[in-house]
């Protein structure tokens, strides 16, 4: 099983990949995840991607591609979650080729959204650890104890970025990059729209429910 999980920024996709992940025993995919994991062990790979973010830069799609092809490599045999990525029809096209050449493709592709006037109020709420990197929002996940961590009792932190100004350029950016991946997907029959409205369980309950009804039908095939 390969599962997409894309939307704008704050909709939540990263507490809802790693919850899905768990429940349904999948590797998650997170572009982020992966770049910090070059950087850490200094690779050839890791010391450009480096430079590029040190310049405030993208990482470029062929860079971000050799990355994904050697995981994907490494976990043939798993079921994997793609946390954010795809970001744009290049990339989604090089990830369709990659996992054709493993005899593989996407089984579904989520998209979560949200209204922007909601989105721009959640992330403007969003505070993250700086000593572990959990995220918290003081809307929909709050910490028990106000301004620190739950994980290690560190000061929570607002993010530079997580102002409205600026959160309205990225959902710019989304439309205009990221968005066309809607079209492409339901051309392919795989696309699922989930509403991200409400808690990270009434979330969760929606995407697993598309899912466990595509396993049960894979099942049922076979």
């Amino acid at each position: 099983m390969r599962i997409i999980l894309f939307g704008p920024p704050g909709v939540g996709k990263g507490t809802q990949a790693q919850a899905l992940a768990q429940k349904f025993n999948l590797v998650r995919l997170s572009t982020g995840d992966l770049l910090r994991e070059e950087i850490s062990l200094s690779s050839p790979t890791g010391r450009k991607v480096e430079q590029y973010l040190r310049k405030g830069h993208l990482v470029p799609d062929d860079i971000m591609l050799e990355i994904i092809d050697n995981i994907l490599l490494e976990n043939r045999e798993r079921d994997i979650l793609f946390d954010g990525f795809p970001r744009n029809l290049n990339q989604a096209h090089s990830l369709e080729r990659s996992l054709a050449q493993l005899g593989q493709e996407i089984s579904i592709a989520f998209e979560m959204y949200l209204d922007e006037t909601e989105i721009i109020k959640r992330l403007v709420n969003r505070r993250y650890c700086p000593r572990c990197d959990r995220i918290y929002n003081l809307i929909t996940n709050p910490p028990q104890r106000v301004g620190v961590c739950d994980d290690d009792g560190a000061k929570l932190l607002t993010r530079a970025d997580d102002t409205a100004e600026v959160i309205k350029k990225r959902l710019n950016i989304y439309d205009q990059e990221t968005r066309p991946l809607v079209s492409y997907y339901k051309s392919l029959g795989i696309y699922r729209k989930i509403d991200a409205q409400g808690n990270q369980e009434e979330v969760l309950n929606r995407i697993s429910e598309i899912v466990n009804a595509y396993l049960s039908s894979k099942c049922t095939s076979n």
